[in-house]
């Protein structure tokens, strides 16, 4: 039998993309550990693998430098075999820093897509540190070769999904866990709230669907702790008060839920490389109103799998009044996203694939 290897996952430990990983990983018998920082208005997680809080009291650039070394202690003591570092400019840096090997990287787009100066410096110093670099579409796998100042091996890899929970269901049902009424369509946007996801065009667009449908409503789900108050305006001055909902650092057990309480869903980012959500609505055989992004192009087909719109809050609008408008349209895509998602998303073929390339990379640093 293989020996497990240990596995040193540097990351936000409540990230439920970073928790996700290391337990997909740990599932397949190897010794996981978690380093990291707790973002702050993001809930806490409870992480079923050993975790190291890296301490976090100095103002920048000394706590970048500060949680670097706490970074190498960490790995110091545990003699990882991997060291896989997730988003690029603070972990993926901060291993690169101390000379962590052997380093896998994950990109997560915004680190590649939309970095600043410093940040861009950041990915790129950590991308050329690392054996490998993991990124979640072909379109940020190009950018990211093209970002680096070598030749760095970048693997397109899926996170798996289980597509068992994450899967059709009764959205009678979903909205009663929610409280929600069951009564007329619901309108759903599931990312943040930075400006780079877009939440007051996603409020302006579906306040254009409820001056014609006024029956209609919208969930706007979001990862924080409390919603700003930014959120809050537009919703009032879009006079949206009676036909909002707003959800914010709900259980991850929920989102299950939120997926098939609605009609449609709404991914409307500036940039964005094959989102975990996008896939999670997908599998829930939700239809999907995604922005017209290179990754969506590559990886969805308009008007099959999902609708790509451009950031327009009246195209937006349009394309969700066609879902609600039209339930053979609706079926199909989400009948296609769900089979789309099982095709690409099987947990074990994904969790095979992390397993070879990370026996890959430690064997040859041997």
């Amino acid at each position: 039998m293989t020996e497990p290897l240990r596995v040193l996952v540097a990351g936000w430990l409540n990230s439920p993309h970073v928790a996700a990983w290391a337990q997909a990983v740990a599932a397949a018998g190897h010794d996981v550990h978690v380093v990291g920082r707790v973002v702050p208005k993001w809930p806490e997680l409870e992480l079923t693998v050993p975790s190291h809080r890296l301490a976090t009291p100095w103002p920048p650039p000394v706590q970048g430098l500060r949680m670097s070394a706490g970074l190498r202690r960490v790995a110091a003591a545990l003699e990882p075999d991997i060291v896989h570092a997730h988003y690029l400019p603070e972990y993926g840096w901060m291993a690169a820093r101390e000379g962590l090997t052997p380093l896998v990287c994950s990109a997560w787009g915004s680190d590649v897509l939309v970095g600043g100066w410093v940040a861009t410096r950041r990915s790129r110093s950590a991308l050329d540190a690392a054996a490998l670099v993991l990124a979640d579409s072909a379109h940020l796998a190009r950018e990211a070769r093209a970002l680096a100042a070598r030749d760095v091996r970048v693997d397109v890899v899926r996170w798996g999904l289980d597509l068992e929970r994450f899967s059709p269901g009764s959205a009678v049902e979903a909205r009663a866990a929610l409280g929600l009424s069951e009564d007329g369509p619901l309108v759903a946007g599931v990312r943040g709230l930075r400006p780079l996801y877009n939440p007051e065009l996603q409020l302006e667009a579906f306040a254009r669907v409820h001056a014609v449908r006024p029956e209609a409503r919208f969930l706007l789900k979001h990862p924080l702790t409390s919603t700003p108050s930014s959120i809050g305006a537009a919703i009032e001055r879009l006079g949206l008060e009676d036909a909002v909902t707003v959800l914010g650092s709900a259980p991850h057990e929920q989102l299950p839920a939120v997926y098939r309480a609605a009609d449609v869903i709404v991914s409307i980012p500036s940039s964005d490389s094959s989102p975990r959500s996008v896939w999670e609505a997908l599998a829930c055989g939700r239809p999907v109103v995604v922005s017209d992004l290179p990754w969506a192009r590559e990886e969805l087909v308009d008007g099959e799998q999902a609708l790509l719109v451009r950031l327009d809050a009246t195209a937006v609008a349009d394309a969700i009044g066609r879902v609600l408008d039209d339930t053979d349209l609706a079926d199909r895509l989400g009948a296609a996203g769900r089979r789309l998602a099982v095709a690409e998303l099987d947990p074990a073929t994904c969790t095979a694939r992390i397993g070879s390339l990370y026996r890959e990379i430690a064997e040859t640093a041997r």
